[in-house]
């Protein structure tokens, strides 16, 4: 008998691992130089291996674990958690998952912050495919998203600036993604949540909001949703009372939420050598060293420097975006170049993503409140976001000069992977790499 039409030869049957093939080529990065689609997948899967490998050590608390699995160990034994004492409660309830699943040890404080790290990844490719309409914008920021030191190294730490970084992030892809009332409720109900991690995660309702207007795919009086947040947020605040055995009626929540507030503003400016501006984040001047140990003769060390050549790019292109965009406000001739060069769509897509960047930063901006690193973590996110579209929108007109771009990235994030995930190195190989006093 003869083969059916679209059927395989006899004696050929197509076997499991090339049917898995050809669906990861059919759904694989699709770029105009097929290197840089390799390329593109060896960071995420880089990304991702780094981010799990050996997560559990090492087997001691590092930079500030103690406080928020600390806390989270209380949340789950029913006493006042008084191990982290200045945040809402919400990062230590979801370490605390981890907790009831692997124990109180070095896995049970990281796992769930592992889990969010990974997700950030998704969410980068979810939110620029979305946004540009463009599945190459997806691939680039998701493996520029792995690929980078600041992402990989807070997704292997007990912290919360990961939850509250991939919560936002979350709040956005729904904003974008919002079709009517469900959408955007649920971008509000996680826009509360993150800032159930940090109340700096509140300032996302600025570009959910933003998205939810300028896309117009769903009605511009959803916005009202929002309201929902701050009953969120108190919910939070009440179960995370409740789970210490404190009171938690409205009036306790709300004198729970001032004293932290009287908490954060009595920190002083300069009392920590860590502390860094804001506007120091933009050219890696003081990123963190989170965790060290030695390893017989070699030491493993963590340290958040971002890739560089993310960083410099990113940073090029938000200035240059911020340059033309104000030209083209006051010139004409400025204005139709920027539409020669950008659809409405894809400027659209660009002006969340900026709203968004700068919005997570509006807090630091007032110098009422002591800065870190790692508050620049969600802002960074977005601009990873940005990058990848931007990149995207020029790699069918400039292939070669991408694929070039990203080997870049990629020699980048090979060189520093070894002081981002623990690897064992020589301390003269650490300070090889991270070449400036500041940075270790």
């Amino acid at each position: 008998m003869s083969a059916g039409v679209g059927s395989e030869p006899a004696g050929r049957p197509v076997s499991a691992a090339s049917s898995v093939w050809k669906a990861i080529a059919a759904r694989g990065p699709r770029l105009s130089h097929p290197a840089t689609g390799v390329l593109l997948i060896l960071m995420i899967v880089g990304g991702i291996v780094l981010r799990i490998q050996n997560v559990g050590y090492p087997l001691h608390y590092c930079f500030d674990e103690d406080q928020f699995a600390g806390a989270a160990h209380q949340f789950l034994i029913g006493v006042p958690a008084t191990a982290e004492c200045c945040h809402p409660p919400l990062a230590k309830l979801l370490i605390g998952v981890g907790l009831v699943i692997y124990g109180n040890n070095p896995m049970g404080w990281r796992f769930t912050v592992l889990c969010f790290g990974i997700q950030s990844i998704v969410l980068a490719f979810l939110i620029g495919r979305s946004l540009f309409d463009d599945r190459r914008a997806g691939w680039l920021a998701a493996a520029f998203m792995a690929a980078d030191g600041f992402f990989l190294s807070y997704s292997r730490l007990a912290f919360s600036e990961g939850f509250l970084t991939c919560l936002a992030l979350w709040s956005i892809l729904a904003a974008v993604t919002a079709r009517g009332w469900g959408g955007v409720l649920a971008s509000a109900v996680l826009a509360a949540l993150s800032g159930s991690v940090k109340w700096s995660g509140m300032q996302v309702v600025l570009p959910a909001c933003a998205a939810i207007l300028i896309l117009r795919r769903a009605p511009w009086y959803t916005i009202v949703a929002f309201a929902v947040v701050p009953f969120v947020h108190l919910a939070v605040w009440a179960i995370g009372l409740g789970l210490s055995g404190l009171p938690n009626s409205p009036m306790a929540v709300l004198a729970a939420i001032r004293e932290r507030q009287r908490l954060h503003l009595g920190f002083v400016h300069g009392a920590n050598p860590l502390e860094s501006p804001w506007f120091s984040w933009l050219v890696l001047y003081h990123p963190l060293i989170t965790k060290t140990a030695t390893d017989g003769a070699k030491v493993r060390v963590a340290s958040t420097i971002g890739n560089p050549v993310l960083w410099i790019a990113a940073d090029a292109t938000l200035l240059a975006l911020a340059v033309t965009g104000v030209a083209s406000a006051f010139s004409a001739r400025w204005r139709e170049r920027w539409r020669r060069l950008f659809t409405p769509a894809f400027t659209r897509a660009v002006a969340i993503l900026c709203i968004a960047w700068l919005s997570m930063m509006l807090l630091w901006f007032t110098r009422r409140i002591v800065t870190y690193w790692y508050h620049y973590l969600a802002s960074w996110g977005f601009a990873i976001i940005l990058l990848g579209g931007v990149v995207a929108r020029f790699e069918r007109r400039y292939p070669r000069a991408v694929l070039a771009f990203v080997a870049l990235a990629l020699l980048a994030f090979v060189w520093f992977a070894p002081v981002w995930a623990e690897l064992p190195i020589s301390r003269a190989a650490v300070n090889h790499r991270l070449i400036f006093p500041l940075w270790r």
